[in-house]
């Protein structure tokens, strides 16, 4: 007997509902991510409204989907910084900034003007460099400018740099960071805004200071006019009070956190 023939006591309904279950069988493997589809998952908590600023329309789209897969608000998206401006509402938490036909400078000022998520804040601002220079590393940090990385930066890099971002960090990695580091870090001026000292002393800032410009202990002390035990006591002080392990840690930890320039 076949599997037809156990089908004709039944109605005429109810055999053709089974033929086509016979014919069309179901895997487990997708019975159970059936399951799961129909279970709500949660939703993301708002992350903020972002503006997209670059010439290229497929950087702008991939950067886009980055944000709003991380539950931004795009506001706009556009290779004018002033257009993009003028879609913003009554507050703006991050602008990223590529390649631009006006200076950086300029278009960080611009941002800068919107309002930001509080009252006396302003907007955050995360750049994209191409070609990396020190000169201007210097100034848009002197700026305030929350995060600089390469333009050939990877998008789960770009989303942790922005999270970074928006919880009050500063980001400053790939090649800006060696570039700066080369052409020699100092100590930023009083003036400009730090978002983490960590304690340091005046003396603790020199030594991080030293260390930026790639001196050994025995030339730390020299400059300092001080013992190469105290260096290393200094050293020691430094890596504790910022959580860090080594020379090249304390000075990345330093920069982003507006300590060196």
């Amino acid at each position: 007997m076949t599997a037809d023939d156990d089908l004709e006591d039944l109605p005429v309904e109810r055999r053709a509902g089974d033929r086509r279950q016979r014919d069309v069988p179901v895997a487990v493997d997708r019975r159970q991510g059936e399951r799961r589809a129909n279970k709500l998952a949660p939703k993301q908590a708002f992350a903020g409204v972002a503006i997209v600023v670059d010439p290229w329309p497929l950087m702008r789209a991939g950067v886009r989907q980055l944000l709003e897969a991380s539950a931004m608000r795009v506001a706009a998206d556009d290779a004018a910084a002033a257009v993009a401006c003028r879609s913003v509402g009554d507050r703006l938490d991050l602008a990223i900034i590529g390649a631009t036909t006006e200076p950086l400078p300029e278009v960080v000022d611009q941002v800068r003007r919107l309002p930001g998520p509080e009252a006396g804040q302003t907007p955050r601002v995360l750049i994209m460099l191409e070609r990396v220079e020190a000169d201007l590393l210097r100034r848009l940090l002197a700026m305030g400018v929350e995060g600089i990385v390469q333009r050939s930066i990877g998008l789960d890099d770009l989303r942790a740099a922005a999270e970074r971002i928006l919880a009050g960090q500063r980001v400053l990695s790939g090649g800006p960071l060696s570039v700066l580091a080369s052409a020699g870090l100092e100590v930023a001026e009083p003036a400009v805004e730090r978002t983490d000292d960590g304690g340091l002393t005046a003396k603790e800032l020199e030594v991080l200071s030293q260390l930026a410009q790639h001196q050994s202990n025995r030339e730390i002390a020299e400059r300092l006019h001080v013992s190469a035990a105290t260096v290393k006591t200094h050293l020691s002080n430094i890596y504790s009070k910022m959580g860090v392990a080594d020379r090249r840690q304390a000075v990345v930890a330093a920069v982003e956190r507006g300590l060196l320039t």
